[in-house]
């Protein structure tokens, strides 16, 4: 600093606070978010529990109930939705110690497409590598595109790998099978 004016020192001094006051309003802003996307995790997680749950209770209950969904797992590929973003490396590891070689991935996110192909794992569609534009309309094209494929033999197994949110400092990767439900 030797050698700066009193005026270059009080200018720096000003620019120093404005940094100060600008990242602690970027601060608030992210905890608020944070606080919103915590909330709606928390406030889905019921919704989820339940609805799986009473799909689970129905196909048990009901031995007459006939389902092309229901028949046991036979010749095609085992196919991994896996739902990543840029922190998510445990769903992303968990996944690839999982896949059997001739899996495909339809991966969801950036990240996920990538890691994927630089392992040359098969991929089904880099359609969905902006995670947050996915719509409700996207997904009902991935549910068709993966019931059609496990209908016509295509998948032998559908399997869903994502982050299982317990708390901000806690998110554990999990994988749920999802068809044939046996």
């Amino acid at each position: 600093m030797a050698g700066l004016s009193t005026k270059a020192i009080k200018t720096r001094i000003k620019s120093m606070a404005s940094t100060r006051q600008i990242t602690k309003a970027m601060e608030l802003v992210a905890s608020s978010k944070l606080r919103s996307a915590q909330s709606r995790a928390v406030a889905c997680r019921p919704y989820f529990t339940a609805l799986y749950e009473a799909m689970n209770e129905i196909a048990d209950s009901s031995r007459s109930f006939e389902s092309p969904y229901l028949r046991q797992a036979g010749p095609g590929k085992t196919i991994y939705i896996v739902i990543a973003g840029g922190y998510n490396n445990n769903v992303l590891k968990l996944a690839f110690r999982q896949m059997p070689q001739d899996a495909v991935v339809l991966p969801i996110g950036k990240k996920t497409v990538e890691f994927f192909q630089h392992r040359s794992c098969e991929i089904l569609t880099e359609e969905y590598r902006e995670a947050a534009s996915v719509s409700i309309g996207d997904c009902y094209s991935i549910a068709k595109l993966v019931a059609d494929g496990f209908l016509d033999k295509t998948y032998q197994n559908v399997v869903l790998v994502y982050t299982n949110f317990v708390s901000l400092l806690a998110q554990t990767p999990a994988a749920l099978p999802l068809l044939p439900r046996c």
